[in-house]
């Protein structure tokens, strides 16, 4: 009788301990995911696979941290103080110079840029001899504006003055507003803000994208976590790509969210929702040519150019795991 007491109770621990172990695998991993802010129409993938429970089902729970600068955000990756980051030419800029980061996946297929200018501007080439606001030089924006010139036949250099002007869109707006500039890159829907009052949309997000193409939104990694963690870098990527998927699809949730997170009305914000719906990437990956202007964003006003393969920069393998 004895012995089998104690048979009970050994079988009775295994159980409770068996229990403690599946509980404890059921607890979803916490991931940090460093990203300059949720407000951008290209951020809604990351919020709905949050909200929405995607990332839940892959048994993570993901804590995204905002910060002002890539630099910093880079920083922390590289110090393991964040897992990811959302940012990309950065990044594709950081691994040329030989540091161990890559781009696993690209959320858009575009920057999300516009060009807004002063009503009479009616084309690019009537940019000539105009000034145009840029944030900084050598940025995402700086490029798309300076490849958009010169595939209309301008010189960047000598046709039009580039004004930096740090900060938000808004201080480029106000350089526009007051007269000091006749045109700015801005993110959308930025441009709505400046067609109420009464400038032009110049070039929308779809026309920018046929002259150049620079995704900035998407996720990027250390060859750390490529090496060690291939597994969960697969279950982050299906979240998101499963949130593409449902942003595509839900049509009446979509603009509702660019509705509540874009300070849309509801007009604009149909508006808005079809441009970006197509904008989208649930696929994850670019062509190489989108991974050279990546690099290109990086080095075109450096005085030594930086080659590069554009398989330096990405890693699709992950991308492609998710669609499965």
């Amino acid at each position: 009788m004895v012995a089998m007491r104690s048979v009970v109770f050994v079988l009775l621990v295994l159980l409770v301990a068996g229990w403690v172990t599946l509980a404890a695998s059921a607890e979803p991993k916490v991931i940090n995911i460093g990203w300059t802010g949720g407000s951008a129409w290209t951020a809604l993938p990351d919020r709905v696979a949050s909200e929405r429970g995607f990332f839940e089902k892959e048994g993570l729970r993901v804590r995204y941290i905002q910060f002002q600068g890539t630099n910093l955000m880079l920083s922390a990756l590289l110090a393991n103080e964040l897992d990811y980051v959302t940012i990309l030419p950065f990044i594709a800029g950081a691994a040329t110079r030989g540091l161990p980061v890559k781009i696993v996946a690209a959320t858009a297929k575009v920057s999300g840029y516009a060009i807004v200018s002063r009503p009479e501007i009616d084309n690019v080439k009537a940019l000539k001899g105009k000034r145009i606001a840029i944030n900084t030089f050598g940025s995402s924006a700086d490029f798309a504006i300076y490849q958009l010139l010169a595939r209309n036949g301008l010189d960047p250099n000598k046709d039009v003055t580039l004004q930096a002007i740090a900060g938000s869109p808004d201080a480029r707006f106000a350089a526009l507003l007051g007269g000091s500039v006749d045109a700015t890159v801005v993110n959308s829907p930025f441009e709505y803000r400046a067609e109420q009052k009464g400038f032009k949309t110049l070039l929308s997000v779809k026309d920018t994208a046929e002259f150049v193409r620079i995704p900035i939104a998407g996720l990027s990694t250390t060859q750390k976590k490529i090496e060690r963690e291939p597994d969960e870098i697969t279950r982050v990527l299906r979240g998101l790509r499963h949130a593409i998927l449902f942003l595509q699809s839900q049509r009446e949730i979509g603009v509702g969210l660019l509705e509540k997170l874009l300070k849309l009305d509801r007009v604009a914000a149909e508006r808005f929702y079809a441009i970006y719906r197509d904008q989208y990437n649930p696929d994850l990956s670019v062509p190489d040519s989108v991974a050279e202007e990546w690099i290109a964003v990086g080095t075109f006003r450096a005085k030594e150019k930086i080659t590069a393969k554009p398989q330096v920069v990405y890693d699709w393998t992950f991308a492609e795991r998710a669609k499965k």
